[in-house]
């Protein structure tokens, strides 16, 4: 109890610091507008000459938009020697961590470049765009509820990065190279070359990683009479190259057409055990009956090659038609060898083997248009997609018994859109309609089961935006959407993780439908807040079930286990009290609900949220050091409450802007704190997880730039972005 009390004591403090200097740095930027963050850059002020008069405007830093807003970052964020994670970090509701992009009240988060998906996620996705210079970015637009042209699949948000349209003919090129000590070293690289020519234009992108590091999970279940605790440390190393790209003509002023192409060079993982030690202790004498050890490996290869084809062209200034087709293919294959052994009163069982092996193929064609046309005096928007899907798996498992099934699935569906959108005044709207039916097929070759659903679902939205006075701008939107389930999920084969511990899909899976509705208010251009709602009926999720009478049975079972409802507001706080020092403060709290659908889960609600403050000191011109903060308050986070994890990180850059060379050293959890904790309750049993992802870390970086970099970058836009989030 008084280590309870001390995590509890120290989490307040450090809340209590983040809010302070909050306060404090915000009693110093009560007068900031859009100039004061443009000292930096002198293409921030735009002159405009009107006969013998000149006037000079600043862009307008932040706007909100019927479905979001956009943040000019060109000429008010100061990019030299930042990398683009760097600019996204300082957007309002976005978060970025070593491996993931997120968005606040989203599950996932999708980047366009320019409109076109960049069909990378995670770690890699990150590594692309720092292998792009941030400077070349004109403006980031965020949108918290995407219209009726994308894809109604998931609760996601999109972040679109628009780039300075600057047309320079010739070369560009950059290079990334990376150095990070953990437990175990990594390395990281990344080149990228493009080339405009009058018609002709090529990027290309290859970066490459080898990263290790420990991963030590502990967990424990609380029984009536017995806690069963289990230690697994595991060494992850994860291998992987990729090419990206694109090449197009310009086939005349209004018409473009783009190949775009991704090439897996190289993708394994593999898991070690280095312990995987279970102990079945007995609750009223505190002594260990039995030893449960098992230990293995586990090992990935995954080749997923995806083409597409775009098409477009501008029939005058208000109309345009754009096309695309898209084809993913993925042949990726999961194997498991893992040993197991007993000791209960000295004694030790024989040591058992056990194998598990998977082969998973997928196949995906998708194909999209586009029109957009004035319609009385609104912009209307109508178009249409069609997805054909086929994936199939093929596993084994061998052991104390043998097992084997193949499973196939497929699923066909066929969306029309229409949208219109207009702007008089201060105000702004837009409104939509989505359309989809879909049909599937589950096929099990072990138990000859199949089933098959047939549904159409209509999905609309709706957005308005107004001024408010001179500085603040207010915006409402809402929108329906739906959540299928992963691919994975409906495999119905048991994947034995250790001799009683399995996971199982499930072919019977339902779709979930969310309801959004947030509000954002605007004020100058440097202060966001937004309120939100989101409500998900019948959500998916694997959740491990236990029994209160059975301490070996857990089983990771996928279902549509929930209803959840979110209540959030998030506050976003831009500061520059002085030409050497910026920050950006952001906290995002909420309140959440779940009902339990299934007996063995209970229903429960409570409060949780994230403070963030990213720091930057300018030293000369040469030298910038940054220092980033997060705390996670106790709280209740996708069904599981979880205590205080804090990280701070610290980090210093030289930059020579003649050379193009920028080296950076960066200091990631410093106090060793980030290790989350949480919990829930499973059919009476309190389950406790404690896991740290080996993320005090040095990462030493060198980057060069060379050539021309403000090539226009072509706007294209794939149309497979709903399936590929289902791998």
């Amino acid at each position: 109890m008084a280590g309870t009390g001390t995590n509890a004591c120290k989490s307040r403090i450090r809340l209590a610091v983040c809010i302070a200097v909050s306060a404090l740095c915000s009693l110093f930027s009560f007068d900031l507008n859009a100039s004061d963050l443009n000292m930096a850059q002198n293409d921030s002020i735009v002159p405009i000459k009107l006969d013998e008069s000149v006037i000079t405007a600043h862009n307008e830093f932040i706007k909100t938009t019927p479905d979001g807003y956009v943040v000019a970052v060109g000429g008010n964020i100061e990019t030299k020697g930042k990398e683009t994670a760097d600019i996204l970090k300082q957007m309002p509701s976005l978060r970025v961590t070593d491996d993931a992009l997120s968005m606040v009240g989203k599950d996932a988060v999708f980047v366009n470049m320019n409109g076109r998906q960049i069909r990378l996620s995670g770690r890699t996705l990150l590594e692309y765009l720092n292998s792009l210079p941030p400077d070349i970015i004109k403006s980031i637009e965020i949108i918290k509820t995407p219209p009726a042209r994308y894809d109604a699949e998931g609760n996601i948000g999109i972040v679109n990065i628009v780039t300075k349209t600057t047309v320079l003919p010739g070369w560009k090129g950059n290079l990334k190279l990376e150095y990070g000590q953990a437990t175990y070293p990594t390395y990281m690289g990344s080149g990228y070359a493009g080339y405009t020519g009058k018609k002709l234009f090529f990027d290309g992108t290859v970066a490459a990683d080898d990263i290790t590091y420990l991963n030590n999970p502990k967990y424990s279940c609380y029984y009536p009479s017995e806690t069963v605790s289990t230690s697994n440390p595991m060494k992850w190393n994860t291998q992987d190259a990729v090419a990206s790209l694109s090449l197009g003509c310009n086939l005349d002023q209004k018409t473009t057409l783009v190949l775009d192409v991704k090439l897996p060079l190289y993708d394994k993982g593999t898991y070690e055990d280095l312990a995987n030690d279970t102990q079945f202790i007995n609750a009223y004498t505190g002594q260990v009956d039995s030893t449960l050890n098992s230990k293995g490996k586990s090992l990935k290869n995954s080749r997923a090659f995806i083409s597409g084809l775009y098409f477009s062209h501008k029939f005058d200034s208000c109309s345009s038609f754009t096309a695309s087709a898209d084809y993913l293919t993925d042949r990726a294959s999961t194997s498991r060898q893992f040993t197991s052994s007993s000791t209960a009163g000295g004694i030790a069982t024989p040591i058992e083997d056990y194998s598990s092996s998977g082969k998973m193929n997928y196949d995906i064609a998708t194909s999209k248009g586009d029109f957009e046309f004035p319609l009385l005096s609104c912009k209307a928007g109508a178009g249409g997609k069609v997805t054909f899907i086929r994936t199939k798996s093929d596993n084994s498992f061998s052991g104390s018994v043998t097992a084997s099934d193949i499973f196939s699935y497929d699923e066909n569906v066929q969306a029309l859109y229409f949208n219109l959108s207009r702007q008089f005044a201060k105000w702004s709207f837009k409104a939509g309609l989505r359309a989809e039916a879909t049909q599937t097929t589950g096929v099990s070759s072990s138990t000859g089961e199949s089933h098959a659903s047939h549904y159409i679902d209509i999905f609309p939205t709706a957005g308005v935006s107004t001024d408010i006075g001179k500085t603040g701008s207010l915006s409402l939107n809402y929108s329906k959407r739906i959540a299928r389930p992963s691919y994975s999920m409906l495999d119905p084969f048991k994947w034995y993780i250790s001799k009683y511990n399995y996971s199982v899909g499930n072919p019977f899976l339902t779709p979930s439908y969310i309801d959004n509705v947030e509000l954002t208010y605007l004020l100058g251009d440097s202060f966001q807040t937004s309120a939100y709602f989101t409500a998900q009926r019948d959500m998916i999720g694997s959740l491990v079930v236990l029994d209160s009478l059975d301490c070996l049975s857990s089983i990771e079972i996928a279902n549509n286990y929930l209803d959840a409802n979110s209540f959030g507001i998030n506050i976003y706080k831009s500061i520059r009290p002085t030409a050497w020092y910026s920050a950006i403060i952001q906290g995002d709290f909420k309140y959440q609900n779940y009902h339990s659908n299934r007996s063995e889960f209970q229903s429960i609600s409570g409060f949780g949220g994230m403070v963030t403050m990213n720091n930057t000191f300018s030293i000369g011109e040469m030298f910038q050091v940054t220092c980033g903060l997060s705390d996670n308050i106790p709280g209740l986070y996708n069904y599981r409450k979880y205590k205080n994890s804090f990280q701070a990180d610290i980090g210093v850059t030289f930059i020579h802007s003649r050379s193009g060379i920028t080296i950076g050293i960066l200091a990631s959890d410093i106090f060793k704190s980030s290790s989350p904790e949480y919990y829930y309750v499973s059919d009476g049993v309190k389950q406790v997880f404690n896991n740290y992802y080996d993320s005090r870390s040095i990462l030493l970086s060198f980057k060069w730039r060379f050539g021309n970099w403000f090539n226009r970058t072509v706007c294209t836009s794939s149309s497979n972005d709903e399936e590929r989030q289902r791998l």
